[in-house]
């Protein structure tokens, strides 16, 4: 489904990237629909190679646009909406991608009724294979709901939250993990090498084994211990792999990352005991 509708990022770095450029992969906004804002023109020399209009004013992405990402860090977020508040209308939809930031913070700094989506995409968005979760604020309308999920559903699996405290969970989940999997490949890269395998052979067969399995979890009516265990045959290479994740305590560590990713989202203090 195209959206024949200006859509504006204030910010231009790593997560509008991949927000915009998923966007125009999937033919849902076309290229010069959509614009982006940056404290400098080194900010913008990306998105501008994408193709996308870029300008340092945070204001004219507001006046010109009728849905509007907030794109920055959570430190800088204020000043900015401190800066645009005077051109933002209640006719605009603001979407959020901010990290530790809710929508009745965003409502109390714009200082208007404007609608708020909050939400958060991970990175694989801009290949089309990623997560996006989302809460809609007080001002929110299923109207806005159906236009922002037509906006990002295109970029993977989409999916509105029962209360918006989720979103913290879900960004060490969805949001950190893409880090976690992307070092996962990188280990198994490293062992291929290790036994004799070229780099990019090793690196194209390790990521390719993990996008199928993720397949077959989405795809199989099967717990994905069950899909492991079809895997293990007694006495097999795979069971002496597995043994010996489980004797360095595999599940427990990929557990405790993304907890501890959970927990610095909620602001919790960091413990660390070696």
């Amino acid at each position: 489904m195209s959206v024949d509708m200006k859509i504006g990022f204030l910010g231009a770095g790593n997560m509008c990237q991949a927000i915009a450029g998923g966007m125009i992969a999937s033919g849902t906004v076309a290229v010069e629909n959509i614009m982006a804002s940056a404290r400098s023109e080194g900010g913008l020399a990306k998105v501008r190679s994408m193709g996308i209009r870029g300008t340092l004013d945070n204001c004219q992405v507001v006046a010109e646009c009728s849905v509007v990402f907030l794109a920055v860090k959570p430190h800088i977020l204020p000043g900015v909406l401190e800066q645009v508040a005077g051109s933002v209308t209640e006719d605009k939809l603001l979407v959020s991608v901010v990290n530790c930031t809710t929508n009745q913070q965003i409502e109390d700094l714009v200082g208007k009724k404007v609608p708020v989506m909050r939400t958060l995409p991970n990175t694989p968005v801009k290949v089309r294979s990623g997560v996006v979760v989302a809460y809609p604020g007080t001002h929110c309308t299923p109207k806005h709901t159906s236009l922002c999920k037509s906006l990002m559903e295109p970029l993977g699996l989409w999916s509105i939250l029962p209360t918006e405290a989720l979103i913290d969970v879900a960004s060490g989940l969805c949001g950190s993990s893409p880090a976690f999997m992307f070092m996962m490949v990188d280990a198994m890269a490293d062992a291929g090498v290790r036994m004799g395998l070229p780099r990019q052979v090793a690196a194209s067969l390790a990521a390719q084994t993990m996008q199928g399995s993720a397949k077959m979890v989405l795809e199989c009516d099967e717990h994905p211990l069950q899909l492991a265990n079809n895997v293990c045959s007694p006495g097999g290479t795979t069971i002496e792999g597995v043994y010996r994740l489980n004797r360095a305590g595999f599940k427990g560590i990929v557990m405790d990352a993304v907890i501890g990713s959970i927990e610095k989202t909620q602001g919790k203090e960091m413990r660390y005991n070696y």
